[in-house]
């Protein structure tokens, strides 16, 4: 009989989840953090929060480049993994996003490669971005990486499989109720598991309502990480710089 898991509370922790994504290096999230610290002009002293920082590699980043650097998560794992590199001026902490910790401690808040839109209930994501708002010094700025709903739908692989280090991944995924659902089914060591991704399917006109409901300006918003200008039909991603 197939386990199923809840999906974004067991999935982040589980040994599986690092096989199935090894291809997430590190060169995506320096070309997106160059491109921003150079645009942004950032402050050397500026003080950030890598909010849903999985594994590190954001935070890791940016702290080799100098900054102050805190990364927080709710997988247990992905921190004590990431906490292997900290030092005076960077350092992980286990935390969920709708409750963070701090008040205005931070001049930027990062959310970085679709870690938002987990909860089933609208109510959690105003939650984390009242959250964010109450983290940020004033006149702070807050940066979402997002996909481009819009154009996902379009070019969604409903089926795939992939091998990957002896493991054969069923891949399924679909637009439903407004979200993209993933469902992940594989066997190994003679057990069937089961696992399921779900994120809301937010355009940027919902991230314009959504900001403005919190008190978050939008200043800006590109479509990929060379910060090309963002388009609807074209854009892989929605990355929105915003500011309390």
């Amino acid at each position: 009989m197939i386990e199923k898991i809840n999906w974004y509370k067991n999935w982040f922790n589980s040994p599986f989840y690092p096989i199935l994504y090894h291809n997430r290096d590190a060169r995506d999230a320096r070309l997106l953090l160059d491109n921003l610290l150079e645009h942004l002009a950032i402050h050397p002293d500026s003080k950030i929060l890598d909010l849903a920082c999985g594994r590190g590699r954001h935070s890791i980043y940016l702290n080799m480049k100098g900054y102050d650097v805190t990364g927080l998560d709710m997988s247990k794992s992905s921190i004590l993994e990431a906490s292997q590199n900290i030092n005076t001026k960077l350092r992980f902490m286990l935390g969920d996003m709708r409750f963070i910790p701090f008040e205005g401690q931070f001049d930027y808040v990062l959310n970085l490669f679709t870690s938002f839109g987990y909860f089933e209930d609208n109510s959690d994501h105003i939650r984390t971005l009242e959250s964010i708002k109450q983290a940020l010094k004033p006149g702070g700025h807050f940066i979402l990486d997002f996909f481009n709903s819009t154009k996902l739908a379009k070019i969604l692989v409903e089926q795939e499989s992939k091998n990957i280090q002896g493991i054969q991944f069923q891949i399924t995924r679909n637009l439903v109720d407004h979200k993209i659902r993933k469902q992940i089914e594989f066997e190994y060591d003679g057990a069937d598991y089961y696992f399921e991704e779900s994120v809301e399917a937010f355009t940027l006109d919902d991230f314009k309502s959504l900001f403005k409901e919190v008190g978050l300006s939008i200043i800006t918003t590109f479509g990929d990480y060379e910060l090309n200008p963002y388009s609807e039909e074209d854009s892989e991603r929605i990355i929105i710089v915003a500011q309390s």
